[in-house]
């Protein structure tokens, strides 16, 4: 089968469903922010404390460049992973890429519920960030994916079928 890359802003399910698909597909998953961490032997939030923003984007585009010609995986990526144009096209060549979109109210949602740091979100408003962050990436993941899917509503199991039927898996 075809490698499955999901991408979408943070918090709208890539890492549940990523590993939902894993297991169904039996396919190895690859999350773009867990293995920048292994390489770099420090968290996201170490990262972009340390060495900014910039430095991380670049080890997202080395990392992509290192899996592109990895076979039979699930990849899950990081939400900003679409900022730079040469990572839409590397996902694109690595397989069929899905964007996962929500609703601002829904990642708020998401992320109230969720343990993980998000160090863009270090902000007083936080829905006025998740707003403008969203509206300067939408073309970009739209751009982006092969298909898209609106996860507001969804459980973890109707998004991983509905990607399916759009693999014709089903």
């Amino acid at each position: 089968m075809e490698n499955i890359v999901l991408i979408g802003f943070m918090a709208t399910g890539k890492s549940c469903v990523s590993r939902s698909l894993s297991k169904k597909l039996n396919m190895e998953l690859i999350d773009t922010d867990m293995y920048i961490e292994q390489k770099e032997n420090m968290s996201i939030k170490e990262i972009f404390n340390k060495k900014g923003e910039k430095y991380f984007r670049n080890l997202e585009k080395q990392s992509l460049e290192i899996l592109s010609n990895k076979k039979n995986i699930i990849l899950s990526t990081g939400g900003g992973i679409i900022s730079n144009d040469q990572n839409i096209e590397l996902l694109r060549k690595m397989g069929r890429v899905v964007w996962l979109k929500a609703s601002t109210d829904t990642i708020i949602r998401n992320l109230e519920k969720s343990k993980i740091e998000r160090p863009l979100l270090k902000v007083e408003n936080k829905k006025q960030k998740i707003e403008s962050l969203l509206k300067s990436r939408i073309d970009k993941y739209s751009r982006c994916c092969h298909f898209e899917i609106n996860t507001d509503g969804k459980n973890i199991d109707e998004v991983v079928s509905n990607i399916l039927l759009n693999f014709g898996e089903i």
